[in-house]
């Protein structure tokens, strides 16, 4: 995961737990979800720096499919927060 990309989704799902601090059902998904990002962005990280270009590419492909998965995880998330409204 690059760096604009790990920023972008961290700033969305810290907003996204300050919004719904009356809500544990959503707020425990939120942190469960914003501490798998931390450790996702932490493995790929270190790989990445202890590998060589080919591998590099590997972690981007698969850093690319653990984002849009993230995405689509964090996009049900807002539809039942919106459920609950």
């Amino acid at each position: 995961m690059n760096n604009f990309d790990f920023t972008e989704s961290r700033l969305f799902i810290q907003k996204m737990i300050e919004n719904n601090l009356e809500k544990p059902e959503v707020l425990e998904k939120l942190l469960e979800t914003y501490k798998v990002l931390i450790e996702k962005k932490s493995a790929t990280d270190i790989q990445y720096l202890k590998s060589d270009e080919s591998l590099r590419k590997e972690w981007d492909k698969n850093d690319t499919e653990r984002f849009k998965a993230n995405t689509e995880y964090n996009k049900k998330l807002l539809e039942t927060q919106n459920q609950y409204r």
